[in-house]
């Protein structure tokens, strides 16, 4: 994991992990873009999350869904290069925050084929806030060790 300091105080500027995959790159793909297969490593039987996007670059993207309380993330795709890269912005209703650049965080996913084997490289840079900066490192280090898990099951 990379921490990387920034001018706005102690908010770290990113934080990445890297997760070996025992599937093709095919197949991880398939599982990180694919609806049906997002609400299941996003949300699990905790969530109900419902995935909203055509991943058109510069399209909309839309994660519904209830934990504790009904939330509504929102984004636009930046990249959408298959078997590749995903990444795409990313604003929570529980933020609170104004809809403006300034709000949102980018995440980002680089695949790397290794034959029968994926290397997955996360990052997630752009904090409005330490809440936001913890909240999402909480979230995402656990999401991709279940992102793994489901991957690898299928």
């Amino acid at each position: 994991m990379s921490l990387l300091s920034n001018d706005h105080g102690n908010i770290p500027d990113c934080f990445g992990e890297k997760v070996v995959l025992e599937r093709p790159v095919a197949e991880v793909w398939r599982h990180l873009v694919g609806h049906h297969s997002m609400r299941q490593w996003l949300g699990g039987d905790e969530y109900s999350v419902e995935v909203d996007t055509t991943w058109a670059v510069g399209s909309a993207i839309v994660i519904r869904g209830t934990h504790h309380l009904p939330f509504e993330n929102k984004g636009i795709i930046l990249a959408y290069c298959p078997y590749e890269e995903l990444s795409f912005t990313h604003l929570s209703s529980l933020s609170r925050l104004p809809d403006q650049p300034s709000s949102y965080t980018k995440l980002r996913f680089v695949l790397e084929d290794a034959g029968t084997r994926t290397l997955l490289r996360f990052e997630a840079s752009g904090f409005p806030t330490m809440a936001i900066y913890r909240h999402l490192h909480f979230y995402w280090m656990g999401t991709l060790d279940v992102f793994k898990q489901y991957t690898e099951s299928r």
